[in-house]
């Protein structure tokens, strides 16, 4: 099964997120793109002046699916793409003279993990990359039931940031009721903090989460040396 949503009112005049298995395609995803433009014209008035496709990494949410491959004739409906996230499940896009030149002529930037192929193919075809958003840490107050998740983001302009998302029941002592805060690192912050550096920001149950688990200490360590675009998309 895949699920395939479409949003107008976020950093990208119109955003993309799909979420299943198998190919990307309008037939898979059961929707025709056509659809969604004609839906965006009635919305906002013309054509969407920038796209961002977000293909969800369902494997690193636990599940044992995901994506595989991306049809290229609908990678080449999106004329206004910008910005392209994969996940590590996809392993290949097949290449036309008609794609290339939209991802060169549009400058669009790929962003998934490092290491991965996303990272290779940003490469291979002289385009930006950015490494995707991704949860490092996460802690449950037991006595009130409260948890909260740590993501790192990398938002359009080349910042970046940590977003707190915390989760309570409802109103009791010692939680705080939810929400998400965000709290802003530099742009090179990946060459002079370390992991340490960063859990001083937080109380001792999320500290000790992000230290024991070594997620942020192994992006880190590997942002040093792996070319990162932190300019303006």
């Amino acid at each position: 099964m895949s699920l395939f949503d479409h949003y107008f009112d976020r950093d990208y005049a119109l955003e993309l997120e799909a979420w299943g298995r198998g190919e990307i395609s309008e037939k898979a995803l059961g929707i025709s793109l056509d659809e969604i433009f004609v839906e965006y014209a009635k919305e906002k008035g013309g054509c969407p002046a920038d796209i961002s496709l977000f293909i969800q990494d369902t494997l690193a949410y636990g599940y044992d699916y995901g994506f595989t491959s991306i049809d290229t004739a609908f990678l080449e409906k999106l004329d206004t793409l910008k910005e392209l996230i994969l996940p590590d499940s996809i392993t290949e896009i097949k290449m036309t003279p008609k794609l290339e030149k939209l991802l060169k002529g549009n400058d669009v930037l790929i962003r998934g993990a490092f290491d991965s192929f996303a990272e290779k193919f940003a490469a291979d075809n002289d385009l930006h990359f950015r490494h995707c958003d991704f949860f490092f840490a996460g802690y449950t107050f037991e006595p009130a039931s409260e948890t909260t998740s740590l993501t790192l983001q990398f938002l359009r302009d080349g910042s970046a940031q940590i977003e707190e998302n915390v989760s309570s029941p409802g109103s009791s002592a010692g939680n705080c009721f939810g929400g998400k805060f965000y709290h802003e690192l530099d742009r090179e912050f990946f060459l002079h903090k370390s992991a340490e550096d960063i859990a001083d920001l937080f109380g001792k149950g999320l500290h000790d989460a992000m230290l024991e688990n070594g997620r942020l200490a192994a992006f880190l360590e590997k942002a040093k040396t792996h070319k990162l675009y932190k300019g303006k998309n």
